[in-house]
């Protein structure tokens, strides 16, 4: 039976310098409305916040996700505007917001994962650090991870089996959608029980595919020849139709279509207690 994981990356909480930079492109492109929306929804919102939204959602289709949360330590290098955009505006998930949101989701049924920060793909410590906090909040094992970025290089996956993961989701394509390598199924890179799930679509890149009904139904069909399992990354941010419009609504159809072709929705850590 074909099969389908569905995922969230959190990489931003919050909106912080993003208020300026998209009122600014606003006011640009003349696109009063939404400059004045960017700018005075730093008062009264929470834009990137719509944890509630999802639970909301897949609570209404009987399904749940996995949310994958960083823990981005990276110093701010104020003379390197390449770093900003990965040591600005980041969230601790000590903060007792996010504290008690992971908690939320990990007690009613959602999985929680470790989304590594941008330099543990290569740096064992800093990632069994991320591994430990993460535990620390949920207060039981953590088994999956996926790497910010989607980061490896030749030692990731071994680095990670080291750190006590079961499996990662951080196989895939960076700027396209489908099966990456027309690697259909999940391996075993280290040939033993630690397991790679290949991700099939992410968000932004779905999205900017002017034909990707037609080739979401290719994938799924590829899904079903192959007896595979389709896994999807949707940004927790992007489920705000002022900032991303038609990403709810897509989301939402993508599992209406899966529940359409009878695909079973799983969670991997349910899939690793049942062995």
């Amino acid at each position: 039976m074909a099969k389908v994981i569905l995922t969230h990356d959190v990489d931003r909480v919050y909106k912080t310098y993003q208020y300026f930079t998209y009122t600014l492109k606003s006011i640009k492109k003349r696109d009063y409305k939404h400059a004045l929306y960017h700018f005075s929804s730093m008062f009264y919102k929470d834009p990137y916040w719509n944890f509630d939204k999802i639970t909301d959602i897949e609570n209404q289709y009987g399904v749940k996700s996995v949310f994958f949360f960083l823990n981005e330590s990276m110093s701010v290098d104020i003379f390197d505007s390449s770093n900003w955009k990965l040591s600005l505006g980041r969230y601790r998930i000590y903060d007792v917001r996010i504290f008690d949101i992971i908690r939320f989701l990990d007690r009613n049924g959602w999985e929680i994962g470790v989304h590594g920060s941008y330099n543990s793909f290569n740096n064992s410590e800093l990632l069994l650090k991320e591994k430990i906090d993460m535990e620390h909040i949920v207060e039981h094992e953590i088994f999956g991870v996926r790497q910010h970025y989607l980061n490896i290089d030749e030692n990731t996956w071994r680095i990670q089996n080291e750190c006590g993961f079961k499996y990662d989701l951080s196989f895939g394509y960076k700027n396209s959608i489908g099966f990456k390598d027309n690697i259909f199924k999940p391996f075993h890179p280290l040939k033993n029980n630690f397991k790679v799930y290949p991700l099939t679509i992410m968000d932004i890149y779905f999205m900017a595919d002017n034909t990707k009904w037609s080739r979401l139904n290719q994938i799924l069909d590829q899904v079903e020849k192959h007896e595979a399992i389709f896994i999807i990354n949707w940004h927790q941010r992007v489920f705000n139709d002022n900032e991303f419009p038609g990403y709810i609504e897509a989301y939402k159809n993508i599992i209406k279509e899966c529940k359409n072709r009878d695909y079973e929705f799983i969670l991997p850590k349910n899939v690793l207690l049942q062995l």
